[in-house]
């Protein structure tokens, strides 16, 4: 609804270009199973660059375009590599049944995972330096010194120069900050033209990411009260800067600026919210920016089957929870293979 023929036309060409990048099976997730040096190309140009040389200036197809950039890198599709760009499309199904999801998130994974290698888990315990000794090396929490073998480091890969002794800074890996917000609504807000919520729900031209209705999966016949996940990649601009910006502005600019973003749609929202949660995330997720999915850099930290061995999306280039699996996996069986199991 509200497309033009000319706007109909570009997203049918758009999709066709698409097929065919898919049908390549170059563009795959994990992207280590089908990243191609023949598209090395592509990372060198935003993906909005390529979209305008390939013809493409539908104003609402941009508008699109860009949302799912900044929904998944936390950048503008201007600062996205054209590769990243076409990968978000192209490893994907055209005809996505769904996520798999649960109530908690992800959470109950992390649930499932303990009930089988808790026993094993130290916790709150802030790994503060690891140091080679000879073949293995010694990590250090808190007063303790452990010796290991084998170092599997899963936390944001910007963290490990300030950890790793003689780790060189990284260059390639630039983060996108992020602010997400709980708010518990008292009773479903009026929605303008009668549109009912969806369980992800995305308002045209906003700077925001839309909102999740966390209970959208009751199988209740009624819904009274429920709570809205609200989303917010601070993408336009330099990271840095956005990140000052996150962390020097309160509750209540927040609440303010994200009751704002939602009354253009729910003008009653300020009646029926009880209570708003804000977290701000100042290095929420690596952004593809042009270069880095063929960046020398990653490339080496990917590859790496040395004792220290890295595990995160960060690997991949861009943040998706099946990049994260598939680098733990492949840090554990090196892991395991260097000590010899």
């Amino acid at each position: 609804m509200g497309l033009s023929a000319r706007d109909r036309d570009q997203f049918k060409r758009l999709e066709d270009k698409l097929s065919g990048f898919r049908g390549s099976g170059h563009f795959t997730i994990p992207m280590e199973h089908g990243s191609s040096p023949a598209f090395v190309d592509l990372d060198r140009l935003s993906f909005s660059q390529w979209l305008y040389n390939q013809a493409f200036d539908s104003k609402i197809l941009h508008w699109y375009m860009n949302y799912c950039c900044r929904d998944d890198y936390g950048a503008t599709a201007a600062e996205t590599s054209a590769w990243a760009g076409i990968h978000y499309f192209a490893s994907r199904e055209p005809e996505d049944p769904g996520p798999l999801t649960w109530p908690e998130g992800n959470g109950w994974i992390t649930r499932r995972l303990l009930e089988k290698v808790g026993t094993f888990l130290r916790k709150e315990q802030i790994v503060h330096r690891i140091i080679k000794r000879k073949n293995a090396y010694s990590v250090f929490a808190g007063e303790t010194e452990f010796h290991a073998d084998a170092v599997i480091f899963a936390a944001p890969t910007f963290l490990a120069p300030y950890i790793i002794e003689g780790m060189a800074p990284l260059r390639d890996f630039e983060y996108s900050p992020w602010l997400t917000a709980n708010l518990t609504l008292e009773r479903i807000p009026a929605s303008r033209g009668d549109m009912p919520t969806a369980w992800d729900n995305v308002v045209m031209d906003s700077p925001t990411l839309g909102y999740v209705d966390a209970t959208h999966q009751s199988l209740r016949t009624y819904v009274d009260r429920t709570v809205w996940t609200f989303y917010w990649a601070l993408a336009d601009g330099p990271p840095a800067q956005n990140r000052q910006f996150l962390l020097q502005r309160d509750w209540g600019y927040w609440k303010d600026a994200i009751l704002n973003d939602l009354e253009r749609v729910h003008p009653d929202i300020r009646n029926c919210v009880s209570r708003i949660d804000i977290m701000r995330f100042g290095h929420a997720m690596v952004r593809p920016k042009p270069g880095v999915i063929f960046s020398s850099e990653r490339l080496a930290l990917a590859k790496r089957d040395r004792g220290i061995l890295f595990a995160n999306s960060d690997l991949s280039g861009f943040s998706i929870f099946e990049e994260a699996q598939y680098r733990g996996v492949v840090a554990a069986d090196r892991a395991m293979a260097r000590v010899g199991k």
